[in-house]
């Protein structure tokens, strides 16, 4: 396909943050003092990879992610201004967060987290942002968990039933309590998970059958992304589609799951079906594991130049 028109807007929820990266041998032990190399600061946070993913694919968002009074915060509005991102939601008195990501030579990687206002949110703050019935809703669970992010799970619970909304609950899917998944029940949510936490959220055993098994309960979608063996739909209604997977030389998986979603926002913003728009994240996806940093998303050119559709 070489022709991309994203319409619908994407509201973009969640932190921008401030990362410091490192490469190293192997993770330490406890009292090792172990050599690494920087590989230099940079603006991320899963909300923002997002973002940057989406501006490069011209897709129209609207900025969800709250910037703080500090360097960091200074550091993000300027990143975000190159993105023609107008800031919308402003914290006075505390900084923007930020994360310590040690990768190895297998290209896995570790954080180390340090929340800032990213984390902490309001309905005051969450009812200035604006919402039309065709916009697509992008959340990320580092910033719904917790005593700071009850006023963001109330509202995206709150939406009408029928408002796409994307949720990414990531690494803090075990701090989820199963309630919150029971109010997304019967709306139109997609729910994206690795491996390891569709295990977390739907149980042991075959991954995609226990995804089916969920949807089916709760009525909503689950996207399933199982690495080499690519990405699963499940609906809980029709046999799970597969959408397999781009195969390249993983670099660095950084923002790999972030990247997975802006491809996937992208194609919901077009307009595509969804076994469409999961074959775009997937392009996403592989070409960012094929790059060092969150920042190799691609442009429409490179990403056709790259995985011909």
């Amino acid at each position: 396909m070489s022709e991309f028109f994203a319409v619908k807007p994407i509201l973009v929820l969640g932190g921008a943050v401030g990362d410091v990266v490192l490469t190293l041998p192997h993770l330490p032990r406890s009292g090792d003092d172990i050599e690494a190399v920087p590989q230099g600061r940079q603006i991320g946070g899963c909300a923002f990879n997002v973002a940057r993913a989406l501006r490069r694919l011209n897709v129209p968002v609207i900025n969800g992610m709250p910037v703080g009074n500090g360097d960091w915060g200074a550091a993000i509005e300027s990143a975000m201004q190159e993105l023609d991102l107008p800031v919308l939601l402003r914290h006075g008195q505390m900084d923007n967060g930020w994360c310590l990501a040690l990768v190895e030579p297998n290209g896995e990687r570790t954080f180390i987290t340090i929340t800032g206002c990213e984390a902490h949110w309001n309905k005051a703050q969450l009812a200035t942002l604006p919402l039309e019935p065709e916009t697509v809703v992008y959340a990320n669970g580092y910033e719904l968990v917790g005593e700071a992010g009850e006023a963001l799970r109330d509202w995206l619970t709150r939406l009408p039933f029928d408002q796409w909304r994307l949720i990414d609950p990531g690494p803090r899917i075990g701090q989820l309590g199963a309630d919150f998944f029971a109010m997304l029940s019967d709306s139109h949510t997609l729910l994206t998970l690795n491996r390891d936490e569709v295990a977390i959220l739907c149980g042991e055993g075959d991954a995609v059958s226990a995804a089916q098994r969920f949807a089916s309960a709760h009525n909503i979608r689950l996207i399933c992304r199982l690495d080499r063996d690519g990405a699963w739909i499940c609906d809980g209604k029709q046999p799970p589609q597969h959408v397999p997977v781009y195969p390249v030389e993983v670099v660095d998986t950084i923002g790999a799951g972030d990247a997975h979603c802006a491809g996937l926002l992208a194609g919901l913003s077009a307009g595509w079906p969804l076994p469409q728009a999961v074959d775009l994240a997937n392009r996403v996806a592989a070409c960012v594991v094929a790059s060092r940093g969150a920042a190799g998303a691609p442009d429409w050119q490179q990403l056709q130049q790259r995985f011909p559709a």
